[in-house]
């Protein structure tokens, strides 16, 4: 079965709402088997992981409406 990052990251967000209940131990059993197949995949694909984090976060925060307005903003 192929997936998708798209897919896979969907799973992820259902996963993390359906195991809430769930031992904290075997969450991060699951989180723990999860990082290292995407650490070893990264590898094999040569994708720097800290890069890629890197440039999401700053991608996002230029996505984020400003929630909190200047005096000088509310006033124009």
């Amino acid at each position: 079965m192929l997936v998708t990052l798209g897919e896979l990251k969907d799973l992820l967000l259902r996963f993390s709402w359906e195991r809430r209940d769930w031992p904290r131990e075997d969450v991060q059993r699951e989180f723990g088997a999860l990082v290292l197949y995407i650490m070893q995949q990264a590898d094999r694909l040569g994708v720097d992981l800290v890069s890629a984090g890197e440039s999401c976060v700053a991608q996002q925060a230029t996505n984020v409406p400003t929630l909190v307005r200047s005096k000088v903003e509310l006033d124009a």
